[in-house]
């Protein structure tokens, strides 16, 4: 987390002091990023930000690869929706574990868990 002071709520929606995208070729980012780059613009949404583990590891490939290697279907989702409501990991569509989860000033989400520690817990999960 930054020092800077959260975002003025006068800013319109969109609104970003900086693009990560501007100049970048966005043929060279995977499929699943560059769709969500697309998606944010058409809804003048501010620019895509992949979620991130707790060490910094992006979160798409890493869920994508445990989907492809055991044939399931790997999801965050809130049980409260409230501000610091409760999250949870779903494996097809049941909770097999709770999750710290918070967003970033810089616009992204960080879940409450180490990369390694995600793909534990699912491992445990299918053998279990």
């Amino acid at each position: 987390m930054t020092d800077d002071p959260p975002r003025a709520a006068t800013l319109p929606p969109g609104y970003d002091e900086e693009d990560p995208y501007d100049g970048a070729d966005l043929s060279t980012f995977p499929d699943w990023w560059r769709r969500n780059v697309e998606e944010f613009r058409e809804h003048d949404m501010r620019p895509y930000r992949p979620p991130r583990f707790a060490d910094g590891e992006l979160t798409t490939e890493r869920i994508e690869s445990l989907e492809d290697e055991y044939d399931i279907e790997l999801r965050f989702r809130s049980v409260n929706p409230q501000a610091g409501g409760r999250w949870e990991l779903t494996m097809n569509g049941t909770p097999i574990a709770t999750v710290d989860r918070r967003r970033e000033g810089e616009g992204f989400t960080r879940y409450g868990l180490t990369a390694d520690e995600f793909e534990s817990i699912v491992r445990d999960a299918v053998t279990g």
